[in-house]
C-alpha cells in the first residue's frame, strides 16, 4: 500500500512538474482599455505572464516593438509599460492614443494579450450649464447637466445643489442613474431656489459647479404631454441594469406604455416602470430591440422611440484542450465564439498570425477550424484564436506540444540456426506515434500469409506494438534474411536478421 502511495505521489509530482514547466497564462485577460490623465501618467503592467519566468515585450497594434522615450514611455524589467505624465503641448497619437499589446515569451512558446487601448486625457478647460425649466405646478420638472461634447465620456455628475444644499433623493426630489434632477409634484414654493448641478472628471479629478438655474412654477392648465426627459440609444452590458428614461409634462397627468419592437411589453419580473422611465433588471441579449414609451392625455399624445442594445463579453474556446501529437502528424483545432455573432477570427502561433499555405488550411464560415498537415518540431508552441468586433476582443489558447515518434524498435529477433520442421517465432517490439504498422519480408519479398506462416500483433500494457511471424514447420525456403518494417507518419525503421535452416541430411 505504501509503495502504491509513494508512485501515485510521485505521478502527481511529475505531472504537476510538467505542468509548469510549459505554464504560459494571463494576469489580466480582461485589461482591454487604459485611459488616464496626461497629468498623472500610467503604469500598465503585462496581461500575459509564464512559469519558468516569461521574456515580456510590448508592441503596437501594428506589430512594432515598442522602444524607450526618456521621460516619455518606458518599460520596466517586470514588463510593465509605464506613460510619464505630460504637458499638452507634448501630445503624440503614437504614444498617447494608441492600441498595443504585450508578449510573454519561455522555452515552452510565446502568447500575446489581447489588444489594449491606451488613451490619455488632456486637461482642458471646460464648464457645465444648467438652463431655466417651466413647470405646471403638481406636474412635474426635469434639469438636465448640460456636459461639453468633447468631455462628456469622462464627466459624472456627483450631486445637485439647491441654492448652498445639496439635495438628496427623496419624495419629490429624486436624481436619476443619468445625472438629471427630477422635481416631481411640482410647488409654488420650488421657484424660489436656484439650482446648480456638480459634477467631477473620472481620471483628473476636477470638479465643475454649473451656473444657477430657475424654476418657474405656473398654474396648471390643460395642455398635451411634452416630453422632458427620453433617450435615443442606450447600450449596456448584459445582467446589468438599465434605464430608459421617459418623462413628460401635461394636464391632466399623462399616462404612459411601452412597447418593444411594436408589441406591448411581455410581463416580466425583469420589467418594471418607474418614476423615470422603464427600469430593466439583469439584462439579456433577447432585450435589445427598439422600445417605444406612448404618452397620452385627454388633450394628445407623444412619444419617445430609443434602441437598446444589450451587449455581451465575446469569449473564445479552443478546442481540444491540451494538444500533444508527434512529428509529421495533423493537428486540427477548432475556436468557438459566443457574445456576437458579428467579429472577425484571426489564429496565432507564438504570437505571429497563421496564413493558409501548403500544409494549412482555415476553414469555416468564420474561419474558426485550423488545420494542419505534417506538423515539423519547430510547429509546437502556444496557438490562438482571436475574435475581434470593434473595441471588444476576446482570445483562448492551447499549448501543442510536439514529441518525436519516430518508430523505435524496443527488441527484437536475433540471428539463428534452425533444423527442418523445427517451430520458429520471430518478434518485433516497437513504439512510436502515432502507432506504427509492422510489415515482414523474407530476402526483400513479402511474406505470404499461410498455414506454415502466421502473423499479428498486439498492444501491450505500455502501449507499444508488438509484431509477430510464426512458423510452424521450418523448410530450406524458409531460410534467409528477415526484416520487419516499422512504419507511421513521422517515418519508418527497420530491423533485420539472418535465419539459416539446417538441410535434413545434416542432422
Amino acid at each position: 500500500m505504501w509503495i502504491l502511495a509513494i508512485i501515485f505521489f510521485h505521478s502527481i509530482l511529475n505531472v504537476f512538474s510538467e505542468d509548469l514547466r510549459s505554464s504560459l497564462y494571463f494576469v489580466n485577460a480582461s485589461l482591454q482599455e487604459v485611459v488616464f490623465a496626461s497629468t498623472t501618467g500610467t503604469l500598465v503592467p503585462c496581461p500575459a505572464a509564464a512559469v519558468p519566468p516569461a521574456s515580456l515585450r510590448w508592441y503596437l497594434a501594428t506589430g512594432e516593438e515598442i522602444y524607450d522615450v526618456p521621460g516619455i514611455r518606458h518599460v520596466h524589467p517586470n514588463g510593465t509599460l509605464q506613460i510619464f505624465h505630460f504637458p499638452p503641448s507634448s501630445f503624440s497619437n503614437l504614444i498617447h492614443d494608441n492600441t498595443y499589446y504585450c508578449t510573454a515569451e519561455n522555452p515552452s512558446g510565446k502568447i500575446r494579450s489581447q489588444d489594449v487601448h491606451i488613451k490619455a486625457v488632456l486637461r482642458e478647460p471646460y464648464a457645465v450649464r444648467v438652463e431655466d425649466q417651466r413647470a405646471m405646478r403638481g406636474n412635474v420638472a426635469v434639469f438636465k447637466c448640460i456636459i461639453p461634447a468633447s468631455v462628456e465620456a469622462y464627466i459624472t455628475v456627483v450631486s445637485w445643489d439647491k441654492d448652498t444644499v445639496s439635495l438628496v433623493s427623496g419624495s419629490r426630489f429624486l436624481i436619476t442613474s443619468t445625472g438629471a434632477l427630477y422635481i416631481l409634484d411640482v410647488q409654488n414654493e420650488d421657484g424660489l431656489y436656484n439650482y446648480r448641478c456638480i459634477t467631477r472628471h473620472r481620471y483628473t479629478g476636477e470638479t465643475r459647479q454649473s451656473n444657477s438655474a430657475r424654476l418657474f412654477v405656473s398654474d396648471p392648465t390643460n395642455s398635451e404631454p411634452v416630453i422632458l426627459d427620453g433617450f435615443d440609444r442606450r447600450e449596456v452590458m448584459a445582467s446589468h441594469r438599465v434605464e430608459l428614461p421617459c418623462k413628460a409634462s401635461g394636464h391632466p397627468a399623462p399616462k404612459y406604455r411601452w412597447l418593444k419592437d411594436n408589441s406591448p411589453l411581455e410581463p416580466d419580473t425583469r420589467f418594471r416602470q418607474s418614476v423615470t422611465g422603464l427600469v430593466i433588471e439583469s439584462t439579456r441579449p433577447s432585450d435589445t430591440g427598439t422600445y417605444v414609451c406612448e404618452v397620452w392625455n385627454s388633450y394628445g399624445n407623444a412619444e419617445v422611440i430609443g434602441r437598446l442594445l444589450v451587449k455581451q463579453p465575446l469569449k473564445a474556446v479552443i478546442s481540444p484542450r491540451k494538444v500533444k501529437g508527434s512529428v509529421g502528424s495533423q493537428v486540427s483545432l477548432s475556436c468557438s465564439v459566443t457574445g456576437s455573432d458579428e467579429y472577425e477570427l484571426s489564429w496565432y502561433r507564438n504570437g505571429e498570425v497563421i496564413y493558409p499555405g501548403n500544409n494549412v488550411r482555415i476553414t469555416g464560415n468564420s474561419r474558426e477550424n485550423l488545420v494542419m498537415e505534417g506538423m515539423a518540431k519547430s510547429d509546437g508552441g502556444a496557438y490562438q484564436c482571436f475574435a475581434r468586433n470593434g473595441k471588444m476582443s476576446a482570445q483562448d489558447f492551447v499549448q501543442v506540444i510536439l514529441e518525436d515518434g519516430t518508430p523505435k524498435i524496443l527488441s527484437a529477433f536475433s540471428e539463428k540456426v534452425v533444423s527442418p520442421n523445427e517451430p520458429v517465432s520471430l518478434v518485433c517490439n516497437v513504439k512510436g506515434t502515432p502507432m506504427p504498422t509492422v510489415s515482414w519480408t523474407l530476402d526483400d519479398e513479402p511474406v505470404v500469409k499461410d498455414s506454415n506462416h502466421r502473423m499479428g500483433q498486439f498492444i501491450t500494457m505500455e502501449g507499444n506494438v508488438l509484431s509477430y511471424l510464426n512458423i510452424s514447420n521450418t523448410q530450406v525456403r524458409d531460410g534467409g534474411v528477415y526484416r520487419c518494417t516499422c512504419n507511421n507518419s513521422a517515418g519508418v525503421v527497420t530491423y533485420q536478421a539472418r535465419i539459416n535452416g539446417l538441410p535434413a541430411s545434416a542432422q
